[in-house]
Order: structure tokens, then C-alpha cells, then sequence
């Protein structure tokens, strides 16, 4: 079975535009993979995906409060360009399976992709959603609020091959999407992936079923991702829909409501809730001229925007000491909105504001359930960055120290990750200091921190451990090798094509860095680690 050339490059460009997650750093491969696309293409569209072999992904505990955590899978860049590509090409058939979206019920991932690398409507989903919830409490007395307990861990995977085959989906196709599944869990025959942009598509195809039952039942809901609302006359009308709810999971995917997210609400009471979620609620005159200013300049949540690109007075309302005092009344409460830190940090980092910079590193432990926000916005805002960059790499490197951070292998590979993507935070040798007793994901974090530096010496003596490497590092090791003289990475490269069996995504890498160019640096061998 092959897929389309044009599937194939639609799928390069989604991964450079929206990255594989939204919840880890990016991984480098995704550049190489955009440099080749052309190769890429023309390999890929003569390829049999049912043959393809699929390459170990990396599961991470993450937060998701102060103290909630749940599990997210990165696929291997190979593997989620692939599964991008199918969810691009057949997608459109689950899609048609769903609640029309004038029906105004489920408004969750719609498939809408576009030519940029977007896979879902553009609309402000979110709010179109709160909208209706709105709307629908003005004509009733009770709304009760359900949400599916640990949902994508639960979906049985014979729901979703079930329901891939009443989409319409090739058999092959079906197979390759199951196999890749079965690859992730291992044993257990069930969960799909959280973090991949493919898998909520088929998560929300899992529920079709669901959603076709209320209508038939002729139950007023709104559902968005997990979360089910639906809206009542009557107070005990809304107590029975609780458990006709629990009857329709169990019975059709032996799915269970979380307790601690039911509820029963009057709808008075539920309007007020609904006027939260669709205003900005500023906390103050600062925020509120901030967040104009960033509606003014973004217009979704993934395209970035030069900060040097905004008018002087827009760029002084992103100072640091408006940036840290809205920072600090979120944070100085009983219970912070973390959704609206994350928010507010992965707005900042589309603007790259260098304001928050300091503040942010100073608190970083009472950040950590927004740590990914966080460190993308780090990484961003570094580019436009004027202070010492020597002292800002020491409170790094001190932060690694954390024994909060060094307690939780997604923490830390964040905090490192602002070494792998920028050069001039240095502290290369402390780094390299590390290496020998780090994990393999912060082995793979570090060899990339000697890349960005150009540091080809260290990298040469790493070249016959390649075979102990993890394949996440091997990856890492063969893009590093891009910084070794021609004839030195060309004769090691053309060794390590012909002693190892190596996966397509290593294929393609080596070959890049055979045929690129050297990396440029001024002083290569020469490099001092400092």
C-alpha cells in the first residue's frame, strides 16, 4: 500500500509548521526531514507502508497541575510523518462520520486540514464551543458536566479498528494504523497515543459511536474532546442522564465518568462559568493591554512573529516588570490557573518577548506543570535576549541541579533542551560532565548542546560508542556528525551504513549529513567547552 506524493509532503510541511506535539521540544529531525523533502517525496511514494518497520517511541510522565501528571508518547519523527500522512489522505472519511458540525454538538479536532500544515479547523473551536454551551443553559433549568476518566489511555483498540473499517479506511491502512498501536502499548490492547496531532482525529472517531447515541436519544449535549456537557429541564432529569451516561460508556467501549468532574449545575450558575471561559478575564489593566497587543499581532496559536517586528510602545508593554507582576498574581494564589500560565507563556513565546526571561527562570519549580510552555517560550525568547548570557547559563545550570527537576526525566530534558537549541548559553563542559551518568534522553539532549557549539572534538571521541547508543541518540550522533571534516565524517558515515541495519528515519539522516556541507563555526577543534 503507498500513499500519495502529495500526502507525503503535506505531512513534511505539518511536521515544520505544528511539530510533531504540542507537548515535547521539537526534535531536529524534523528540520532534516524538511531540507530532503524533495528525497523524501520520492522515496516515500513508491514505499509500502504495510512493510514498514516501526522505530521505538519515548513515553514521558508530564504534569498537567501542581500534582497531576499523565503519560505522553513522541513517536519516532519516521513514524509520526507516516501516520500524518494517512490521517491526512483518509481522514476526510471519518470526518463525514461525525455530528455535522451545523448540529452544533461536537466540536472537538475537526478535520479541516490545510495547505500550510494545519490538520484542524481554524475556527476558535474552544469558543464557538463555550458559545453553544452558553446558549443551550438559557433554555434549561439543569446542566450536568461529565468528563471520561483517563480517555485516551482507555480507548480498546479493537474500538478503533472497528470503527476505522465502518469509516471506509483500506485494510492496509487499517493494519499499519493498528500495528503502529500495537507497537506503542506493547501487551496491552489498549490506549492511543497522547501528544501526536494524528491522534486526536482517531480518538474522536472512537466516540462516534457515543455521540450518535445521545443524538438518538434525543439528549441536548455538547462535547468537546472529553469533556460532555449536557443540558436539562428538570433536576432529576439531569441525575438519570449521570447514569443512562455511564450506561452508554460501559456498554459500548467500557469506558467510566470521572467522579470528581460530575456534576449538576443550575444553569444560572452554569452561565457564569461559560462567561469565564469565553472572556479574556485580564488580571489586571497590564494583561489586558498585552492581550490586545498579541491579538493584535497573532492571529492563531501556532505562527510566530519577529518581536523586533512590533511598534516601540508595544514592545514596552512586554517589559519585565509587567511581564513578572501578571506572572506573579497567577502564581500567588491557592490554586493557579495553570491553563491560563500556559496560555499566556505560549502566546509570549509566538513573540519571542525577552521580558519574562529572568522571572521565569528565578521560578521555575512553582512552574512545572507549565514546563513545556515554558521552555518553548525560553527558547524563543533567547533570540531577542540582551543581557548576560553567561549568568543566564549559570541559573540553567543550576536549575538542573534541581532535585525537582532531576527527579523527572521530561523536566529535565527540557531544562536541557534551551542548551541543545542555543549556542550562546555555553556551559558546554559542565554539560559534557554530565554525560557519562545522564539517561539516554539527556545523552541525546547533550550531543545535541556539542552541535549547536560545534564542539566536533567531543563528538569524534563518541563515534565508537554509536553502537551503545539508544536509537533517539543514534539519530542525534548522526546529525552531530555534520560538524567532522569531510573526510573524517565520510568514511565514518559510509562505515556505519555498512556495519548497521538501520531504520528509514537513520537512513535519511546519515545521508544528509554525508552530503551536507560542514557545519560552520570559526574555531572547530579548537573549541574551549567553557
Amino acid at each position: 500500500m503507498k500513499l500519495n506524493a502529495d500526502s507525503i509532503k503535506w505531512a513534511i510541511n505539518h511536521l515544520q509548521f505544528e511539530k510533531d506535539t504540542d507537548l515535547f521540544p521539537s526534535p531536529k529531525e524534523i528540520n532534516v526531514f524538511s531540507d530532503l523533502k524533495n528525497k523524501i517525496v520520492e522515496k516515500l511514494k513508491d514505499y509500502d507502508i504495510t512493510q514498514h518497520q516501526f522505530s521505538p517511541s519515548r513515553r514521558f510522565v508530564i504534569p498537567k497541575t501542581e500534582l497531576s501528571y499523565r503519560t505522553a508518547t513522541q513517536l519516532d519523527p519516521m513514524d509520526s510523518l507516516l501516520l500524518a500522512a494517512v490521517i491526512y489522505e483518509y481522514g476526510h472519511l471519518i470526518e463525514r462520520r461525525r455530528r455535522p458540525k451545523g448540529e452544533k454538538t461536537v466540536f472537538s479536532y475537526r478535520f479541516a486540514p490545510e495547505g500550510d500544515g494545519i490538520f484542524y479547523s481554524n475556527e476558535n473551536s474552544w469558543k464557538e464551543f463555550w458559545t453553544s454551551c452558553l446558549e443551550k443553559s438559557k433554555r434549561k433549568k439543569y446542566v450536568v458536566q461529565m468528563d471520561i476518566s483517563d480517555f485516551y489511555n482507555q480507548i480498546y483498540h479493537h474500538t478503533v479498528e472497528n470503527q476505522l473499517g465502518e469509516s471506509g479506511l483500506p485494510n492496509a491502512i487499517i493494519k499499519f494504523i493498528m500495528r503502529m498501536l500495537e507497537d506503542i502499548t506493547k501487551t496491552v490492547s489498549r490506549g492511543i497515543p497522547i501528544g501526536p496531532h494524528s491522534s486526536h482525529l482517531l480518538a474522536e472517531m472512537t466516540l462516534i459511536p457515543i455521540d450518535d447515541s445521545l443524538s438518538i436519544k434525543g439528549i441536548d449535549f455538547c462535547r468537546y474532546a472529553d469533556d460532555i456537557y449536557v443540558f436539562c429541564d428538570e433536576e432529576k432529569e439531569a441525575q438519570i442522564t449521570v447514569y443512562h451516561m455511564a450506561e452508554i460508556l460501559d456498554k459500548q467501549q467500557k469506558l467510566i465518568l470521572q467522579k470528581q468532574k460530575t456534576d449538576i449545575f443550575k444553569a444560572k450558575d452554569f452561565e457564569e462559568i461559560c462567561k469565564k471561559m469565553l472572556n479574556d478575564n485580564p488580571l489586571n489593566e497590564n494583561e489586558d493591554k498585552m492581550i490586545k497587543v498579541l491579538k493584535k499581532y497573532t492571529t492563531g496559536m501556532y505562527k510566530g512573529i519577529d518581536f523586533k517586528q512590533l511598534d516601540l510602545e508595544d514592545q514596552k508593554l512586554f517589559a519585565d516588570y509587567n511581564i513578572n507582576e501578571v506572572l506573579d498574581k497567577y502564581l500567588n494564589v491557592h490554586e493557579p490557573d495553570f491553563k491560563k500560565i500556559r496560555w499566556l507563556y505560549r502566546r509570549l513565546g509566538q513573540l519571542g518577548a525577552p521580558g519574562g526571561i529572568e522571572y521565569t527562570v528565578q521560578n521555575i519549580n512553582r512552574l512545572i506543570p507549565a514546563i513545556s510552555d515554558v521552555c518553548h517560550y525560553l527558547i524563543s525568547a533567547t533570540k531577542n535576549f540582551n543581557g548576560d548570557f553567561l549568568t543566564f547559563g549559570d541559573q540553567v545550570v543550576t536549575i538542573l541541579e534541581d532535585d525537582l527537576i532531576q527527579a523527572n526525566d521530561y523536566f529535565y530534558i527540557a531544562i536541557l533542551n534551551l542548551f541543545a537549541s542555543n549556542s550562546d548559553l555555553n556551559h558546554l563542559k559542565k554539560l559534557l560532565s554530565l554525560y557519562k551518568s545522564s539517561s539516554p534522553e539527556a545523552k541525546r539532549k547533550i550531543i545535541f548542546a556539542a552541535y549547536e557549539a560545534g564542539a566536533s572534538t567531543w563528538i569524534r571521541e563518541l563515534k565508537e560508542l554509536y553502537s551503545t547508543l539508544d536509537p533517539w541518540s543514534r539519530r542525534a550522533m548522526l546529525i552531530a556528525c555534520k560538524t567532522l571534516p569531510e573526510d573524517e565524517r565520510t568514511h565514518y558515515l559510509k562505515h556505519i551504513k555498512k556495519t548497521h541495519s538501520l531504520s528509514l528515519s537513520e537512513e535519511l539522516i546519515l545521508e544528509w549529513s554525508l552530503n551536507n556541507k560542514r557545519y560552520n563555526m570559526n574555531q572547530d577543534d579548537e573549541y574551549d567547552y567553557e
